[in-house]
């Protein structure tokens, strides 16, 4: 059993080449950093979890600061975190609404092992496949970064992975037939009557569809319910502290079977 707040989950996919089978993802996002809470519990737990886990991957979706002012806090929570986690291959990073053009270009400049992937396709080969990272400042990005993408490494098979903030980018993904989005934005409601009901999420989703993973067509999109808090700080209710470790399985889309939704539905609670 990992140790809070990671959750571990399998997420199938039937276009994941074989060789990417097994693959492991930490999905870090929403810290909403406000000033250093380096020597609190909250961030003590954090820490402690990253030591105990060695992904192939990290992927940052977004909201890392919190408002204008924040810049610097956060920047020191991430490069104390940076000494902590342990990813095989490296860590890769969008930005989210709350993130400052001065935040964005100092974690470029002082954090260079951050890949800073928004608005641009990066390609990683391994297990005799490409793996394709998409990354999406917005939700309406995916065709121009496709767009913009190299052609495929010669020989090789491509699976395309988005990181996004917004899970309204599984619209864009869905039609461009991205397999898998992941993204944050919406902290599962921080507060929730019961699993399906949050009375605010910051997203055009409904709230049920605010966490888990959602599907449209063959299109999912796994949204985790965040490390930090929005509007009121500390207040969660029946909705901790989120890091989701996946680890990617070839195999059918969760869902009933031969169903390709022509709308969003949710597919895994958490």
């Amino acid at each position: 059993m990992p140790p809070a707040p990671i959750e571990r989950f399998d997420i199938r996919h039937p276009a994941l080449p074989s060789g990417l089978d097994g693959l492991t993802i930490l999905h870090i996002s929403d810290l909403h950093v406000r000033r250093s809470l380096l020597a609190t519990e909250r961030y003590r737990v954090i820490l402690h979890a990253l030591e105990h886990v060695e992904p192939d991957l990290i992927a940052l979706t977004g909201d890392l600061m919190d408002e204008p002012g924040h810049e610097h806090a956060a920047l020191e929570t991430l490069q104390v975190m940076s000494r902590h986690w342990r990813p095989r291959i490296g860590v890769f990073c969008v930005f989210g609404n709350h993130d400052t053009p001065e935040f964005r270009r100092r974690c470029t400049r002082e954090l260079p092992a951050l890949n800073c992937i928004g608005g641009r396709a990066l390609d990683l080969a391994m297990g005799g496949a490409n793996l394709r990272l998409i990354g999406l400042d917005w939700p309406e990005d995916p065709l121009g970064v496709l767009l913009q993408a190299p052609p495929d490494v010669s020989g090789l098979e491509t699976f395309r992975l988005a990181l996004g903030h917004h899970p309204t980018a599984i619209v864009g993904c869905a039609e461009l037939g991205i397999p898998i989005l992941l993204a944050g934005h919406t902290h599962a409601g921080q507060v929730r009557v019961h699993a399906k009901l949050a009375p605010h999420t910051s997203s055009d989703l409904p709230p049920d569809r605010a966490t888990g993973v959602l599907r449209l067509r063959n299109t999912l999109c796994c949204i985790s319910r965040g490390l930090g808090d929005g509007m009121v700080e500390h207040l969660r209710i029946n909705c901790p502290r989120q890091m989701p470790l996946y680890t990617l399985r070839t195999g059918p889309v969760p869902g009933p079977p031969g169903d390709a939704p022509e709308r969003i539905v949710q597919v895994m609670a958490w």
